[in-house]
Protein backbone atom coordinates (compact mmCIF):
# COMPACT_ATOMS: atom_id res chain seq x y z
CA UNK A 1 0.00 0.00 0.00
CA UNK A 2 1.58 3.09 -1.35
CA UNK A 3 0.94 6.26 0.77
CA UNK A 4 0.65 10.10 0.16
CA UNK A 5 3.50 12.13 0.79
CA UNK A 6 5.16 15.76 1.12
CA UNK A 7 8.16 14.29 -0.99
CA UNK A 8 5.35 13.06 -4.18
CA UNK A 9 3.76 15.83 -4.22
CA UNK A 10 6.70 17.87 -4.29
CA UNK A 11 8.55 15.81 -7.23
CA UNK A 12 4.57 16.62 -9.55
CA UNK A 13 5.16 20.25 -8.55
CA UNK A 14 8.48 20.48 -9.83
CA UNK A 15 7.67 18.43 -13.20
CA UNK A 16 4.76 20.11 -13.66
CA UNK A 17 6.51 23.56 -13.28
CA UNK A 18 9.39 22.45 -15.68
CA UNK A 19 7.00 21.22 -18.02
CA UNK A 20 4.50 24.28 -18.17
CA UNK A 21 7.69 26.33 -18.67
CA UNK A 22 9.29 23.80 -21.31
CA UNK A 23 5.55 23.75 -23.42
CA UNK A 24 5.80 27.65 -23.28
CA UNK A 25 9.11 28.00 -24.41
CA UNK A 26 8.30 25.61 -26.92
CA UNK A 27 5.33 27.57 -27.97
CA UNK A 28 5.94 30.75 -27.80
CA UNK A 29 9.99 31.08 -28.48
CA UNK A 30 10.77 27.86 -30.56
CA UNK A 31 7.91 27.80 -33.16
CA UNK A 32 7.67 31.82 -33.72
CA UNK A 33 11.40 31.37 -34.22
CA UNK A 34 11.02 28.46 -36.95
CA UNK A 35 7.89 30.01 -38.53
CA UNK A 36 8.93 33.61 -38.89
CA UNK A 37 12.75 33.95 -38.40
CA UNK A 38 13.17 30.48 -40.27
CA UNK A 39 15.58 29.29 -37.62
CA UNK A 40 15.51 26.29 -36.52
CA UNK A 41 18.53 26.13 -33.84
CA UNK A 42 16.61 25.68 -30.94
CA UNK A 43 13.61 23.57 -32.35
CA UNK A 44 15.43 20.01 -31.58
CA UNK A 45 16.76 20.73 -28.17
CA UNK A 46 13.70 22.33 -26.44
CA UNK A 47 11.66 19.62 -28.28
CA UNK A 48 13.64 16.80 -26.53
CA UNK A 49 13.86 18.37 -23.61
CA UNK A 50 10.38 19.02 -23.38
CA UNK A 51 9.27 15.54 -24.19
CA UNK A 52 11.43 13.36 -21.79
CA UNK A 53 10.65 16.12 -19.04
CA UNK A 54 6.87 15.31 -20.12
CA UNK A 55 7.12 11.56 -20.18
CA UNK A 56 9.02 12.16 -16.46
CA UNK A 57 6.24 14.39 -15.76
CA UNK A 58 3.77 11.57 -16.56
CA UNK A 59 5.18 8.99 -14.10
CA UNK A 60 5.43 11.62 -11.51
CA UNK A 61 1.57 12.60 -11.62
CA UNK A 62 0.50 9.11 -12.15
CA UNK A 63 2.48 8.13 -8.81
CA UNK A 64 0.65 10.84 -6.75
CA UNK A 65 -2.16 10.40 -8.58
CA UNK A 66 -2.13 6.81 -7.31
CA UNK A 67 -1.11 7.92 -3.87
CA UNK A 68 -3.72 9.96 -3.31
CA UNK A 69 -6.36 7.87 -5.07
CA UNK A 70 -7.76 10.18 -7.74
CA UNK A 71 -10.79 8.95 -9.83
CA UNK A 72 -9.35 7.71 -13.35
CA UNK A 73 -11.07 10.62 -15.11
CA UNK A 74 -9.09 13.35 -12.61
CA UNK A 75 -5.78 11.20 -13.11
CA UNK A 76 -6.29 11.68 -17.10
CA UNK A 77 -6.86 15.54 -16.93
CA UNK A 78 -3.85 15.86 -14.31
CA UNK A 79 -1.97 13.47 -17.14
CA UNK A 80 -2.73 16.13 -20.05
CA UNK A 81 -2.39 19.27 -18.75
CA UNK A 82 1.39 18.94 -19.80
CA UNK A 83 0.36 19.44 -23.35
CA UNK A 84 -1.74 22.42 -22.91
CA UNK A 85 0.07 26.31 -22.72
CA UNK A 86 -0.25 27.62 -19.08
CA UNK A 87 -3.33 24.88 -18.36
CA UNK A 88 -0.05 23.20 -16.11
CA UNK A 89 0.37 26.64 -14.04
CA UNK A 90 -3.12 26.28 -13.23
CA UNK A 91 -3.80 23.17 -12.63
CA UNK A 92 -0.72 22.17 -10.82
CA UNK A 93 -1.58 24.80 -7.82
CA UNK A 94 -4.96 23.00 -7.89
CA UNK A 95 -3.75 19.57 -7.66
CA UNK A 96 -0.89 20.83 -4.94
CA UNK A 97 -3.85 22.19 -2.61
CA UNK A 98 -6.00 19.30 -2.91
CA UNK A 99 -3.29 16.59 -2.29
CA UNK A 100 -2.09 19.17 0.72
CA UNK A 101 -5.02 18.54 2.27
CA UNK A 102 -6.14 15.49 1.77
CA UNK A 103 -1.99 14.59 3.17
CA UNK A 104 -2.88 16.68 6.43
CA UNK A 105 -6.42 14.91 6.80
CA UNK A 106 -4.71 12.00 6.88
CA UNK A 107 -1.87 12.85 9.16
CA UNK A 108 -4.08 13.97 11.26
CA UNK A 109 -6.24 10.41 11.13
CA UNK A 110 -3.12 8.90 12.22
CA UNK A 111 -1.79 10.91 14.95
CA UNK A 112 -5.25 10.15 16.52
CA UNK A 113 -4.47 6.47 15.98
CA UNK A 114 -1.23 6.67 17.65
CA UNK A 115 -3.35 8.64 20.30
CA UNK A 116 -6.20 6.04 21.01
CA UNK A 117 -3.39 3.12 20.54
CA UNK A 118 -1.15 5.07 23.17
CA UNK A 119 -3.86 5.79 25.75
CA UNK A 120 -5.33 2.11 25.82
CA UNK A 121 -1.36 0.97 25.85
CA UNK A 122 -1.66 3.41 29.27
CA UNK A 123 -4.62 2.07 30.54
CA UNK A 124 -3.07 -1.57 30.48
CA UNK A 125 0.11 -1.26 31.91
CA UNK A 126 -1.89 0.76 34.42
CA UNK A 127 -4.44 -2.68 35.13
CA UNK A 128 -1.62 -4.40 34.96
CA UNK A 129 0.73 -3.06 37.36
CA UNK A 130 -2.09 -2.36 39.80
CA UNK A 131 -2.93 -6.06 39.52
CA UNK A 132 0.83 -7.18 40.19
CA UNK A 133 1.15 -4.18 43.56
CA UNK A 134 -2.29 -6.63 44.89
CA UNK A 135 -0.59 -9.90 44.35
CA UNK A 136 2.58 -8.58 46.13
CA UNK A 137 0.72 -7.22 49.03
CA UNK A 138 -0.94 -10.70 49.59
CA UNK A 139 2.14 -12.73 49.92
CA UNK A 140 4.69 -12.61 51.90
CA UNK A 141 8.01 -11.21 51.81
CA UNK A 142 10.75 -13.45 51.71
CA UNK A 143 13.37 -12.48 55.05
CA UNK A 144 16.73 -11.29 54.35
CA UNK A 145 19.23 -13.56 55.48
CA UNK A 146 21.56 -13.20 58.76
CA UNK A 147 25.22 -13.35 58.42
CA UNK A 148 26.45 -15.41 61.65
Amino acid sequence: MTTLTSGAIKRYRVMALFTGTMLLLLTFVVIPLQLWAHNKTLEKPVAIIHGYGYMLYLIVALDLCLRARYKPIRTILILLVGVVPFLAFYYERIVVRDTQRLLAEAQERTAKKKAKTAAKAARTKTTVSVGAQGADATEPSPEPAQAE
